[in-house]
């Protein structure tokens, strides 16, 4: 696991200045603490920052190289089946110098190509020249677990795990304002695009190709395609497969020469991931759980419940809704690279640096809800006839201030929207309609989404329930991985999600909707086939998911309140299409305990804090040109 970056330019005879190299992966350096190299030559330049998992020993440095030096490797990620891999290899002469998944995956690519990525079970995002052909190949894994962004700027490509490490390079850093809306609503800007100008992200499933300037993107994976390969009959029994698939990718994801833990929420999820880890592991496992002070928002107890029936070593920690959770947000927004999503990113980033000292591996629940049917939000869509039952009783429901909040989305697209549109914006908590009277007209449009949003009602034609769980795959996901990533990379430590492994992922979207989803039970198909692994109390407890309670802390911690305050002021909210008066009424409203604006508010906050932060530490850097 590591922060990889890389330079590649037009010109075969521009040597570029090894400080421009060191100083965009030193940038990284969060990434991978424990070791670094780069490697120049004439118009390329690539550099690693290492944290190890495997073969520990200096043989498994980076940038690595094939020993006649015409390849050379940057990567980040772990391929699971590499010793799976390795013997193919071997028997077509190859000889290892090292037991890293690196080297193996270096000679996959030159024996096989880019077809080689179809074999990969693991997560990653990876360059490797050619020195004699002067060709550069990136990829990145199916569901985009790893990151990788780029841009192209005077003759050359660059491209880094993390945005700040191409503006460490001189590539210059400005905000886009066409991203607010999709920032607003949806909390991330999905797609190729980024909340920077000019700056690209490699789409999960893609590679890239470099040669002479010209970059080919393809995309290698393709859920629609593959789920659509699949769809045939199985003779084992789903509950079973699903049991015994899940156990593998668990046990793939035991590969490791540093200590293994696990998120423990107290959730379905986790638990089941812990629950796993430790049958398969053995006692003592490391597990760690963020719990509150406010009852509500504290799953702490069922977390312990399940530490207790596997013998996992629990840890727990309370974060304060004081100062050190601003300093944390702060930390986050830079890591991010954008502005945060969730409300539980400076927690996540919290346990991670608390985990550190006792394990360098965790693994979590994420892509359980998006594969499984899991999110409440989910509900309504399996009764798509009460669409139009709901129609003449929306303004009825939009009217009750204590509705739920669920019912209330789904009311006003019954009064005023399309089930199309209630799939799409299903992930969010802000919805175009709501910020009517704030702003001037929504660009809703939101291309990328919309292409997903087509080619999942192409392969589930009338089952939105399926179109949504789809899209969430390929758009909402996308953000909850980037959180993973940046959060556990931020205090150097490598985040596992068994969940996602290929496998699961791709028969699950082949199988029928009937196979696999209970309209009275979330995530049925896990709980059938490994419930009994868990206590009671876990099974029985109503999922609210990792909340945090910020409408408290924005009124009431000074310091959050006082970003609440300037928001109105706020250059972020200039450069968006909300009317300055507006502004300041609903922010006054809030903080005078006018709770029916505070979604918005926190996504104001967000967006103004992390503007801040960033742009203040961007602005300090010493380019390097």
């Amino acid at each position: 696991m590591c922060g990889i970056c890389g330079i590649a330019h037009s010109d075969p005879s521009y040597m570029i200045p090894e400080q421009q190299i060191t100083a965009m992966r030193d940038s990284l350096a969060h990434r991978g603490p424990d070791d670094a190299g780069n490697y120049l030559a004439g118009g390329i330049a690539l550099g690693s920052r290492r944290l190890a998992i495997l073969d520990l020993s200096e043989r498994g440095h980076m940038p690595m190289s094939t020993p006649d030096g015409r390849y050379w490797i940057t990567y980040n990620g772990e391929i699971y089946n590499y010793r799976e891999l390795r013997p193919a290899l071997e028997v077509v002469g190859v000889q290892f110098r090292s037991n890293t998944d690196t080297e193996v995956l270096l000679h996959l690519y030159i024996h096989f190509g880019a077809d080689m990525l179809h074999q990969l079970n693991g997560m990653f995002a990876f360059a490797i020249w050619d020195n004699v052909d002067r060709a550069l190949f990136i990829a990145r894994d199916r569901l985009g677990i790893k990151p990788l962004s780029y841009t192209i700027k005077n003759n050359a490509l660059y491209f880094a795990s993390e945005e700040k490490a191409l503006f460490r390079a001189g590539v210059p850093a400005e905000f886009d304002p066409q991203c607010w809306d999709e920032l607003m609503y949806f909390r991330y800007v999905a797609g190729e695009s980024t909340p920077f100008a000019d700056v690209k992200r490699l789409l999960p499933g893609h590679c890239l190709f470099w040669s002479e300037g010209k970059i080919t993107l393809k995309r290698w994976w393709n859920l629609s395609e593959q789920a659509l390969h699949q769809r045939e009959a199985s003779s084992l029994s789903i509950s079973e497969w699903y049991h015994t698939t899940f156990d593998s990718a668990v046990n793939y994801r035991r590969i490791s020469d540093v200590p293994v833990g696990v998120m423990l929420s107290g959730g379905l999820d986790s638990s089941l991931v812990a629950a796993s880890l430790a049958t398969q592991a053995g006692e003592n496992v490391a597990s760690f759980t963020v719990r509150f002070e406010e009852p509500y928002y504290d799953e702490g107890q069922y977390a312990l419940d399940v530490a207790k029936k596997y013998n996992l070593n629990f840890y727990s920690l309370t974060i304060p809704p004081e100062e050190k959770l601003y300093e944390l947000l702060c930390e986050a927004s830079w890591l991010y690279d954008a502005p945060l999503a969730h409300g539980n990113d400076a927690q996540m980033l919290a346990l991670s640096h608390y985990a550190k000292p006792r394990v360098t591996v965790l693994m979590s629940g994420e892509g359980a809800d998006e594969t499984l049917g899991g999110y409440v939000r989910y509900k309504p869509l399996m009764y798509p006839w009460l669409f139009q039952l709901a129609k003449p009783f929306s303004p009825l429901f939009t009217q009750l201030t204590n509705a739920n909040g669920r019912l209330k989305k789904f009311a006003r697209f019954a009064s005023n929207g399309n089930l199309e549109d209630f799939v799409l914006f299903n992930s969010c908590d802000v919805l175009p309609i709501d910020t009517l009277s704030l702003a001037n007209e929504a660009d809703t449009r939101f291309e990328y989404r919309r292409t997903m949003l087509r080619e999942a009602q192409t392969l589930y034609p009338g089952d939105y329930l399926r179109q949504a769980m789809y899209s969430d795959q390929h758009l909402f996901l996308c953000s909850l991985l980037d959180r993973n990533d940046r959060m556990t990379m931020g205090a150097s430590i490598e985040c596992r999600v068994p969940f996602l492994d290929y496998r699961l992922v791709e028969t699950l979207a082949a199988l029928p909707t009937s196979q696999f989803i209970e309209r009275n039970s979330g995530k049925a198909l896990a709980r059938n086939a490994m419930g009994d692994r868990l206590p009671q109390s876990v099974l029985r407890h109503r999922k609210w998911g990792f909340g945090v309670p910020w409408t408290k802390y924005l009124r009431l911690t000074p310091v959050f309140r006082d970003i609440v305050e300037k928001i109105p002021s706020h250059d972020v909210m200039q450069q968006s299409r909300f009317k300055p008066r507006a502004v300041q009424e609903v922010v006054r409203g809030f903080l005078d305990g006018d709770d029916a604006q505070s979604l918005i508010v926190r996504q104001w906050v967000m967006m103004s804090l992390w503007y801040d932060v960033y742009f203040d530490k961007v602005n300090e850097m010493t380019y390097v040109q």
